[in-house]
């Protein structure tokens, strides 16, 4: 041990001896902190680094099973499901969420978060209804700026999850992301989790679908089968055509993957026609 210069032998021992003591509670308190923070994920049964869309499927789960019209015989469900709710409203809002990590649930005493719940047929029919779409990406307000201005070229479908034509037109949407992949990022946005968002990109009708481009917003008009889709969102898609031989192949799809840039390679035959 080194002695402080100016302080006694005893000061310096009583300055050592304070110190497990004063590491114990340094520990004991970051220790309520992760416990409190802990709960709320652990309630859904999701980890601290979950994202949105993982909190919105987590709920989901849990509202189809805990949810008071499927245990119309359980006098605690209401409690239960009321809870689960809650947990949701804060893990899916950013501020919330940092408040309930940092200070546990007394950073929540003073927030407006909901209190109340929706119908199991809204869970089961109109909530996260592309959360299990991997080819499809849920944009929120804080990561929408990001992506549309990423360079990347997304199409975009504005819905509401009441919207009888925003239902008609999902499993559409679901195969147009299949057919898209790797060539367009096709996205979404629930305007009624994210209403402030909507109407700054103009919209008011719904669905609405717009691609965005190099600050570009261009809003589709047509009709809302696939192929018409393809066509319009092909017409924003820069290609160009490689011919791969032995002698270039292996450097070309290095390249590729290098980029990032998805590829559509097509086998032909020696006569010309396609084989694969």
């Amino acid at each position: 041990m080194r002695l402080l210069q100016g302080a006694t032998k005893d000061q310096v021992t009583g300055m050592s001896r304070c110190k497990p003591w004063l590491a114990l509670l340094v520990i004991t308190f970051l220790a309520a902190f992760i416990s409190a923070a802990e709960n709320y994920y652990a309630f859904l049964g999701v980890s601290r680094e979950a994202s949105t869309r993982d909190i919105r499927r987590a709920f989901k789960k849990l509202a189809l099973t805990m949810h008071p019209d499927k245990n119309p015989n359980d006098q605690d469900a209401h409690d239960r499901f009321h809870k689960a709710s809650q947990v949701y409203e804060v893990l899916k809002d950013d501020d919330l969420r940092m408040n309930y990590e940092r200070f546990g649930e007394k950073g929540l005493e003073d927030s407006n978060h909901s209190s109340g719940y929706e119908t199991y047929d809204f869970y089961r029919n109109d909530f996260g209804i592309y959360d299990d779409d991997l080819e499809i990406i849920t944009l929120d307000s804080r990561e929408f700026d990001a992506a549309v201005n990423s360079g990347e070229l997304w199409f975009v479908n504005f819905y509401l999850p009441r919207c009888p034509h925003c239902h008609d037109l999902a499993p559409t949407w679901r195969e147009f992301a299949k057919e898209m992949d790797g060539l367009v990022r096709i996205g979404v946005v629930n305007c009624e989790d994210n209403e402030v968002l909507c109407r700054s990109n103009g919209v008011s009708s719904y669905p609405t679908l717009l691609v965005f481009k190099e600050g570009t917003v261009k809003r589709y008009f047509g009709n809302r089968l696939e192929e018409s889709l393809v066509k319009f969102a092909m017409r924003f898609v820069n290609s160009k055509v490689t011919e791969l031989w032995h002698g270039n192949v292996f450097n070309e799809i290095e390249v590729a993957f290098a980029s990032g840039i998805g590829w559509l390679i097509t086998f032909c035959a020696e006569t010309g026609g396609k084989v694969g």
